[in-house]
Order: structure tokens, then C-alpha cells, then sequence
């Protein structure tokens, strides 16, 4: 199932935006959301395989938190993102990537929230909820 057919099956739509969108603040202003609703997922390689991390866009990713957990972890390369999620830096979707996913609590304070939708110029907009659903996700706190 392509992500397309996943974020409409899960109840949510990817918004083509038509330029890319790479941060936090491009997917601000394309979308008129809120930074808490806007979701960064983060590719980290750990001593236990590859992690998807999400947080709201107010925050950044704990290394130190998610060491606690999970051992010896570091930022996948742009190279190993693309290898793990098959999306490149910039359009890593928060669901229909088949790694060990773990989601800050603060993301599911939304009712929905816009991340990566597969290209620099998509993006999804999900239920949080739907997200840790999908990608049988942990909540943990992983945020600085």
C-alpha cells in the first residue's frame, strides 16, 4: 500500500503543496497550522536498530532520553534515511515506515498534527492518535 492509500485509510489527506517544504516554519506558513501541530520525524540509528522519532515542532529530539531506552543512538545520515525509510530528508512520513517508532506525548495533545508526506513537497495531515495506532508506536518522552 503506497502512503497515499495509508493516510487516507488512517482517515487523513496529503496536502500537495507544491514547493518544498523542509522545516518547521515552510510548513507553518504553507499550511496555516500552528508549530505545536507541525511533527518532525526523526530517523536515529540505535544499537537496536533503526528508530523513528516524532516530536511537535516546538521541540527538539532528546538523544540523551532516547539513550535511556534504547542504548547508544545517533541521527541516521541522509543516505541511511533514505536506505531505512526509502523517503528522502524532508519527506520522512510519520507512518508506513516499518521500523520501531516512538512518539513524545506532547505530539498527541492535537487532534491532528502535519508532518513529512514522502516528498520535500508533500506533506500528511493525521490524528496522532492514528499515527501511534498504525505504527504500533511507544509513547515516551523524548523531547529536550
Amino acid at each position: 500500500m503506497g502512503l497515499e492509500e495509508i493516510v487516507e485509510s488512517l482517515g487523513g489527506e496529503i496536502i500537495n503543496v507544491g514547493k518544498p517544504v523542509k522545516t518547521v516554519t515552510q510548513a507553518v506558513k504553507a499550511t496555516k497550522a500552528s508549530t505545536r501541530q507541525i511533527i518532525k520525524s526523526i530517523v536515529l540509528i540505535s544499537e537496536k536498530g533503526p528508530i523513528l522519532a516524532i516530536v511537535d515542532g516546538e521541540s527538539k529530539v532528546s538523544l540523551e532520553k532516547i539513550k535511556q531506552h534504547f542504548g547508544e543512538v545517533r541521527l541516521a545520515t541522509p543516505e541511511e534515511v533514505k536506505e531505512v525509510t526509502g523517503f528522502e530528508v524532508g519527506g520522512v512520513s510519520p507512518v508506513g515506515i516499518e521500523i520501531k517508532t516512538i512518539v513524545d506525548p506532547r505530539v498527541l495533545e492535537n487532534e491532528f498534527v502535519i508532518g513529512g508526506g514522502g516528498r520535500i513537497d508533500k506533506l500528511c495531515k493525521l490524528s496522532p492518535k492514528k499515527i501511534v495506532e498504525y505504527q504500533k508506536a511507544e509513547i515516551i518522552e523524548i523531547r529536550e
